[in-house]
């Protein structure tokens, strides 16, 4: 296991096999996914797992598994999403990194996502990154939350690709966040 990232209560470090079924299992609650289009399959959360924990370790940077420091517990992840040129959104600067987090409901409200994510930033800094970009749906008010106290500004508002206008999600958000200006 390597551990890439320490704050004062996490550790955020590449995946390890006995995450797989947190994960799936996080990925399938109701609770975590309602902000998001549907609920994820035990597959497709295993394949998510391997392509994260293959960007780790071919790049140095990723959506990092998080853990506890106090009880080695699993949480969710923290980290960096590289967005490519060929995908779904249709953004002019892309390609670009997002910042993204997901935890169990357990440890919602604790600041944990905000620590994890402030050492993230500091991180991409260190790894030469300039910007860092987050995206959410509008009506997502505790990850906006969240990128307002990283000190992220809101970019512009988009349509969430493959949503009908109709669908309760299909307004989203996007934030930004100048690194160049963020102290070490």
């Amino acid at each position: 296991m390597t551990v890439y990232i320490e704050t004062e209560r996490l550790r955020l470090r590449d995946w390890q096999e006995e995450d797989l079924l947190p994960f799936q299992q996080m990925n399938a609650n109701p609770q975590v996914r309602r902000y998001f289009p549907s609920l994820l399959s035990y597959q497709r959360s295993e394949h998510d797992m391997n392509k994260m924990n293959e960007m780790i370790l071919d790049d140095g940077v990723g959506l990092f598994a998080v853990e506890l420091k106090e009880t080695n517990g699993w949480l969710g992840f923290i980290g960096l999403n590289y967005v490519p040129v060929e995908s779904k959104f249709l953004f002019d600067e892309l390609p670009f990194y997002e910042i993204g987090w997901r935890l169990i409901p357990e440890v919602w409200g604790n600041g944990l996502a905000t620590e994890g994510a402030e050492a993230v930033l500091k991180y991409a800094k260190k790894h030469g990154l300039t910007e860092v970009y987050a995206f959410t749906s509008e009506s997502n008010e505790p990850s906006r939350k969240v990128m307002e106290k990283l000190g992220m500004e809101i970019y512009d508002y988009f349509g969430y690709p493959e949503l009908t206008d109709h669908h309760p999600l299909k307004k989203h958000v996007r934030y930004y966040k100048n690194l160049a200006i963020l102290d070490e």
